[in-house]
């Protein structure tokens, strides 16, 4: 583990180094150990079949688009208006199919 020396007025002694002696941190995404496939079939399907989704955020609006493509932590969108978006499911509270 890294120490360092410190001058006699803070102590004179070693300290740890914070997260200096750890492996490098795996990649997140799909293959993070985290993920798990219980949305994947759902979201296929909305993909396949290009359904209208509403997103209710945390905070209580809403937003609704079209899935283009997602993954562990984000989903990407199209709106009505063909913008691009991406939402971090982080901030979402649901995600449902709008009735047309």
């Amino acid at each position: 583990m890294p120490t360092v020396n410190l001058p006699p007025r803070d102590g004179g002694g070693k300290i740890r180094i914070p997260h200096a002696d750890k492996a490098p941190k795996k990649p997140s995404g799909v293959f993070n150990e985290r993920h798990t496939r219980a949305q994947d079939p759902l979201y296929d399907e909305w993909l396949r079949a290009q359904t209208v989704l509403e997103v209710v955020y945390t905070d209580g609006t809403f937003w609704t688009g079209m899935l283009h493509a997602y993954d562990t932590y984000g989903l990407h969108m199209i709106g009505a208006d063909g913008q691009d978006v991406l939402i971090f499911k982080q901030g979402l509270r649901s995600i449902r199919p709008v009735a047309v």
